[in-house]
């Protein structure tokens, strides 16, 4: 279920009737949303004329939704799932611009993919050395949603290995080609910590664009010094390049063990689907500093 829908149920969620125009002001959402939903879901409402309330299908969808969206870790609990099950976890690997992510950012990560709705939908990871996915995957058992869809491109075989051992669904791809077809079309949302730089930045983020569904969003992690603006102002003229609409940046959500050269931590960019997104095309370069990001 897109956040769209969900906020239109929830707006109609206290079991009253609402005339329509509350519901779009309460909701936050375009009247033509509200409409489109109707049509296409109106066994989940009961229309009155201008005024509408939710259904018994309604409600239970909503209540659904609502319950898939409730975390059932919290993040103390999850940072300690999450450390239990780090034995063998392979070394830092600096010629693929690893440096991993706090164990309490993981654990955040995760239970935001939850709370926001994107794990209903299917998550694909393009990368995962942080191990997010192995979060979300510990985050959909204890909710018992073992069955949504969460993948894991990722190009250090070593790192496959380890997440398959923890029931991951990993496969060892190389971003230089494009992802496997029966991926086409099939997540609500990928997320990415890509490389550092611009040719790696732009590539994973293209690469993203064929695995979302027409609403998907991209959720990107990337930071720069205060010294190295022009960097980050580089990386947010790709996402417009690429045709992705930033929805929200979350400063600081993703802190590092090492990545001091931009302050051990960096912020979250979501950004959606629209009609001019299309992936930029490869020609090669570079896609790795090698090194700590500067």
């Amino acid at each position: 279920m897109n956040e769209g829908v969900y906020r239109i149920l929830s707006a109609l969620s206290d079991g009253r009737t609402h005339a329509r125009s509350a519901v779009v002001r309460d909701a936050g959402e375009a009247q033509s949303v509200l409409l489109a939903l109707e049509k296409d879901k109106p066994r989940w409402f009961d229309a009155h004329g201008a005024e509408l309330r939710l259904s018994e299908k309604g409600r239970k969808a909503h209540a659904f939704e609502q319950r898939a969206r409730t975390p059932a870790l919290s993040e103390a609990e999850l940072v300690d799932a999450l450390r239990a099950r780090l034995d063998g976890r392979p070394a830092v690997k600096r010629e693929l611009d690893q440096v991993f992510a706090t164990p309490e950012t993981v654990a955040r990560r995760a239970r935001r993919l939850v709370a926001t709705g994107e794990a209903q939908r299917g998550v694909l990871f393009l990368g995962d050395d942080d191990l997010t996915s192995l979060a979300l995957r510990l985050l959909l058992e204890a909710a018992g949603l073992e069955d949504r869809r969460v993948r894991v491109l990722e190009l250090d075989e070593e790192l496959v290995a380890f997440l398959r051992e923890r029931g991951v669904e990993a496969t060892r791809h190389d971003l230089r080609e494009p992802i496997p077809k029966d991926l086409d079309g099939r997540f609500g949302c990928v997320f990415t910590d890509p490389p550092y730089a611009p040719e790696g930045f732009g590539l994973f983020l293209s690469r993203a664009v064929p695995a979302l569904k027409n609403d998907g969003r991209v959720w990107v992690c990337f930071g720069q010094s205060r010294r190295a603006s022009e960097r980050g102002l580089h990386k947010q003229r790709l996402l417009a390049e690429i045709g992705l609409l930033v929805e929200e940046v979350v400063p600081d959500f993703s802190r590092y063990e090492g990545a001091e050269s931009i302050g051990a931590r960096s912020a979250l960019w979501v950004t959606r689907r629209t009609p001019m997104t299309r992936p930029l095309s490869y020609a090669g370069g570079e896609l790795y500093t090698r090194r700590s990001p500067a």
